[in-house]
C-alpha cells in the first residue's frame, strides 16, 4: 500500500466539502486510474473516459504522479478559440479498520505549502485496498496562458490515434505522466515515464511534460514565511 498523492485544479463549487462518502469501488477495473478515477470522482467531475462533450468541445487531463505528495493534475479545456485551465492537487491516504485512522500529515502539509482551496474527501476502495481520496483546487500566480500551455502538451505528447500502443501499461504506470484527450466522442490515453520512474523516459517527452507541470504547480506555493525578530 502506498501512502501518496498529487494535485490538479477543480472549479470551487465542484469541491464543495463532504464528510466521508460511502465506499466508492471504483469506475475503472485498470490499475492505472484506481486512484485517479477516485479522485475526479472526489472532485465532482466523472472519468473523462465516461464524460459527454459537445461537438466543438475539447478536454485534456495531464496526471503527474511522483514519490512524494501532492499529485498533480492539470486540467484544460477548450471550447472553439476559448482555452482554461486549473490545477488540482490530490493525494490517497491509505488506512486499516477505520477511516478515521488515515494519516492526516498531508492534509496539513499542503495547507501550509500550496495555496490551496476547500479539501474535498472520499473513502474509496478498489479490491482490498482502501484510502482516503482528496483534492483540492491551486489557486495560481497569475495568469497562465493555457492556450499556449496546450499546445505545447500536444507538441511533446503522442498523438491521439496511436495512445493505445504508446507503451506497455502496467501497474508501475500509476507513476509518471498520464495524458487523456477526449473531442466529442472521441476518447485517447497515453502514459509516459519521467525522470523520477523505474526505467529510462522517453527522450523530450515525460521529462519535458515533467517540467511543465512542476513549473504550473510552483506558482501555487506559498512563500515561506520568514521569522520576525
Amino acid at each position: 500500500m502506498f501512502s501518496s498523492a498529487l494535485l490538479l485544479a477543480i472549479s470551487a463549487p465542484a469541491v464543495a466539502q463532504q464528510a466521508f462518502a460511502s465506499a466508492d469501488s471504483g469506475p475503472s477495473p485498470d490499475a492505472i486510474f484506481e486512484t485517479k478515477d477516485a479522485a475526479i470522482v472526489t472532485a465532482g467531475l466523472l472519468p473523462l473516459a465516461k464524460s459527454d462533450l459537445h461537438k466543438g468541445e475539447r478536454e485534456v487531463r495531464i496526471w503527474y504522479s511522483g514519490f512524494g505528495n501532492p499529485r498533480y493534475l492539470v486540467i484544460i479545456r477548450q471550447n472553439g478559440a476559448n482555452v482554461t485551465g486549473r490545477l488540482l492537487l490530490w493525494w490517497d491516504q491509505y488506512y486499516e479498520g477505520s477511516a478515521k485512522s488515515a494519516d492526516a500529515r498531508v492534509d496539513n502539509f499542503v495547507r501550509h505549502g500550496y495555496d490551496c482551496g476547500q479539501i474535498s474527501k472520499r473513502d474509496s476502495q478498489f479490491g482490498e485496498d482502501r484510502w482516503i481520496s482528496s483534492i483540492c483546487q491551486a489557486n495560481l500566480k497569475g495568469s497562465p496562458d493555457w492556450k499556449a500551455f496546450l499546445s505545447e502538451v500536444e507538441a511533446h505528447a503522442l498523438p491521439q490515434s496511436t495512445a493505445a500502443t504508446a507503451e506497455a501499461q502496467d501497474d508501475s504506470e500509476t507513476w509518471g505522466i498520464t495524458v487523456e484527450r477526449r473531442s466529442g466522442t472521441i476518447y485517447g490515453v497515453s502514459h509516459y515515464k519521467t525522470a523520477l520512474t523505474f526505467g529510462a523516459p522517453e527522450p523530450g517527452r515525460g521529462p519535458k511534460l515533467q517540467d511543465m507541470v512542476q513549473a504550473l504547480a510552483a506558482s501555487a506555493r506559498k512563500e515561506p514565511t520568514v521569522a520576525q525578530h
